[in-house]
């Protein structure tokens, strides 16, 4: 029985991949991912400011039909600030290389043969890898930030939600994407009060192999 119960589990998984594989083209794919655009500081106490974002990364797609897959991606991410408030005491341009791990569910519309549509949505974690530190000048008995000075600005992790869509071939993609930070990421020291939220806005180009 038991040798009749392992056959046919084995038969129908034959089956199965056999009807996966004539159902789509491929099951597993990789991507080389380029990105640039806005990155947006959305921070209480120096207002809201701008900067330049740039990533690089690799993902790896998995798809279950034609139309339903996840990615998992392992990017390195930039933002730099390049307005800011330099009358605000301890603010100045801000500077962070993070880490960022997507995980996307996305949805391909059908293949018409020029290509197709993407939509994603999912969570990044984000670790900061290299830091940005408060740089506060003046006499330190008469300036009271001063104890902000050579501390690190930000937490180490952040957490935001990704929205995407582009357009895609059997080759390439090309598409927006926006990554909306969900946690408070400063660090105060209990000296200054405020949040900070760290956003951006990317134009992404991506090689598919």
């Amino acid at each position: 029985m038991k040798r009749i119960v392992t056959l046919m589990f084995a038969a129908a998984m034959a089956i199965g991949c056999t009807a996966n594989a004539s159902a789509q083209e491929r099951t597993w794919e990789s991507d080389i991912i380029f990105s640039f655009g806005r990155f947006l500081d959305n921070d209480s106490y120096s207002g809201n400011d701008k900067g330049r974002a740039v990533k690089l990364g690799y993902g790896i797609n998995r798809y279950f039909t034609d139309n339903y897959s996840f990615m998992l991606g392992v990017i390195r991410h930039v933002d730099k600030e390049f307005t800011y408030d330099d009358s605000l005491p301890g603010s100045d341009e801000d500077d962070f290389v993070f880490l960022d791990v997507p995980l996307l569910f996305q949805y391909h519309t059908n293949n018409n043969g020029f290509g197709n549509l993407m939509f994603g949505i999912g969570p990044v974690i984000s670790r900061c890898i290299d830091n940005d530190y408060y740089e506060v000048q003046g006499d330190p008995r008469t300036t009271p930030l001063y104890g902000l000075n050579h501390k690190k600005k930000i937490k180490e992790y952040n957490f935001s939600i990704m929205p995407c869509v582009a357009y895609e071939t059997r080759y390439f993609l090309l598409g927006v994407d926006a990554s909306i930070g969900l946690r408070d990421v400063k660090k105060t020291y209990g000296l200054i009060s405020g949040s900070k939220y760290i956003h951006n806005v990317c134009f992404t180009i991506a090689a598919k192999l």
